[in-house]
C-alpha cells in the first residue's frame, strides 16, 4: 500500500469541486497512490473559519470511500478555543492527527498555546505534522525542541528540512525517537542521507500535492524510486509506517 502523508485540499480544489474528491482521487490513481492524509489549506488564512474548514475536510474524506484520511488544523494562539476544536476533531470527527504551519500561521513553537496542544495531542495519541524547513518559525530544530520537551507526543517534520535544513532534521531525528521525517522536499543527496542515517520505521513519503492543480506526485515518487531501497524499507516508508502511526485500515 502506498500512502501519501502530505496532501492538502487546497483552496482552488475546494472552490472548484466543493467536497467532491473525484478528480483528486483520479490523479492519485494515475500515480498509484492508495491513500492520503488530507490536510486543510483554507484554514491557514488568518480570516478563515477554522471549524468550517475542518468540517469540509471531514466531508471530503467521507466522500472518498476511505481513501482520504482527515487531519485537523487549529491555531495554537487561540488557547482554549484551539484545544476544544482539537478535541472535537479527534473525538467527534475521527481525525487522525493535527497539522500545524508555524510560518503561514505566524506562531512560535515556544508559545504557551503550542505547549498545551503538544501535551493534549500526547493524551489523545494523535501525531502532530509540522510544515518545516522555513525560517524563522518553522525550522527543524524548533520542532525537534518540542519533541525533546514532550517525549509522549509524536511529531512529524512534514518536509524533512526542505532544501537547506535537512541536515538539522537528520540530527534531531537521530536524537528523538518520537520525531518522524517525511521525504517531501530535500534534494536527492539529502534523501540518501536521511534513509541511511535514520531508522526507516520513522520515515514517511509525501508530495505536498493539492495546494494547486499542479501534480508533483510522479516526481516525488521517482526520487524515492531512485534510492533503490531494500523492499522492506520501501514498504515501510511508502505506506507501512503511516498505517502503523496513524492507525489506518489497509
Amino acid at each position: 500500500m502506498i500512502v501519501d502523508t502530505h496532501v492538502h485540499y487546497g483552496v482552488p480544489w475546494e472552490e472548484r469541486y466543493g467536497s467532491d474528491p473525484g478528480e483528486f482521487l483520479r490523479i492519485m490513481d494515475d500515480n498509484g497512490v492508495d491513500k492520503a492524509l488530507l490536510m486543510g489549506h483554507r484554514a491557514l488564512r488568518a480570516d478563515s473559519d477554522i471549524r468550517s474548514c475542518n468540517d469540509i475536510i471531514r466531508e471530503t474524506c467521507d466522500n472518498s470511500g476511505g481513501r482520504l484520511i482527515p487531519l485537523a488544523l487549529v491555531h495554537p494562539d487561540y488557547g482554549d478555543t484551539a484545544l476544544r476544536e482539537l478535541d472535537r476533531c479527534v473525538t467527534e470527527l475521527d481525525m487522525k492527527g493535527l497539522k500545524l504551519h508555524p510560518w503561514r500561521q505566524g506562531f512560535s513553537t515556544s508559545s504557551p498555546g503550542m505547549a498545551d496542544l503538544a501535551e493534549r495531542c500526547g493524551e489523545l495519541h494523535v501525531p502532530v505534522i509540522f510544515h518545516d524547513g522555513t525560517p524563522c518559525y518553522s525550522m527543524p530544530c524548533q520542532i525537534g525542541g518540542l519533541a525533546l520537551r514532550f517525549p509522549g507526543t509524536d511529531f512529524v517534520l512534514g518536509h524533512a528540512g526542505l532544501l537547506d535544513l535537512w541536515r538539522s532534521a537528520v540530527s534531531f531525528a537521530r536524537r528523538c525517537p518520537n520525531l518522524y521525517v517525511t521525504l517531501c522536499g530535500p534534494p536527492l543527496a539529502g534523501l540518501r542521507e536521511i534513509v541511511t542515517s535514520i531508522d526507516t520505521s520513522r520515515i514517511f513519503w509525501g508530495t505536498d500535492y493539492g495546494t494547486g492543480f499542479r501534480d508533483p506526485i510522479r516526481y516525488r515518487k521517482g526520487l524515492v524510486e531512485s534510492l533503490d531501497l531494500p523492499e522492506n524499507a520501501w514498504e515501510k516508508i511508502m505506506g507501512g509506517n503511516a498505517v502503523r502511526l496513524f492507525g489506518l485500515k489497509k
